[in-house]
């Protein structure tokens, strides 16, 4: 099991130092939300990469998702191609479905959409979302193939599928600042 947290321009300059003497082990790095559209890149997401890497520090990136359809997933997919520019992140790319505009739409088929174009652009991809939609909306077995990041701020994870990253937090403080804060149960790159 290692320690790691999820970071995004709301955190600001992040000193990735003081988060290794911490004893993170890992991030995972907001690379934008939405569309292939430049003003929803996360603003701080090259300069975090930057940072980890000069610390060291193993990475991922997730994209936050207000797709709908399917069509909306592959523009996802593409911002999130975009931004990594041929990069392979050790710690993959997780797609993050939980926004509550999103709650009626096929999400195992746009899930299906994302995933498969980050896959087939050699690509470590998993899914983000809270336990309650990971044990409903997204509980299809059409799913059960990719990695999961479960959020569940508790003592335990009560997902019963396998998952590979737990968010158990969102009060991580480490040198001053907040963050949430995961373990990854699996060896990344898997």
């Amino acid at each position: 099991m290692k320690k790691g947290v999820d970071i995004s321009e709301m955190n600001g300059s992040v000193d990735f130092a003081a988060l290794k003497q911490a004893g993170v082990e890992f991030a995972i790095i907001r690379c934008g939300y939405g569309n292939d559209i430049p003003f929803q890149d996360d603003k701080c997401f090259y300069e975090n990469v930057k940072r980890a890497d000069a610390a060291g520090m193993p990475w991922g990136t997730y994209l936050y998702s207000y797709a709908r359809n399917s069509d909306m997933a592959r523009s996802e997919a593409r911002h999130v191609l975009r931004l990594l520019n041929g990069g392979n992140p050790a710690y993959g790319v997780w797609y993050d479905v939980e926004d509550p505009q999103q709650a009626g739409a096929d999400l195992v088929s746009i899930c299906e959409a994302f995933c498969g174009m980050v896959e087939a652009a050699g690509l470590y991809v998993g899914i983000y979302s809270i336990l309650s939609w990971m044990n409903t909306k997204l509980s299809n077995s059409r799913l059960d193939k990719y990695d999961k990041w479960v959020a569940q701020w508790n003592s335990v994870c009560n997902y019963k599928k396998p998952y590979g990253i737990w968010q158990c937090t969102d009060y991580l403080t480490i040198a001053g600042k907040t963050f949430d804060g995961n373990y990854a149960y699996n060896d990344y790159p898997p």
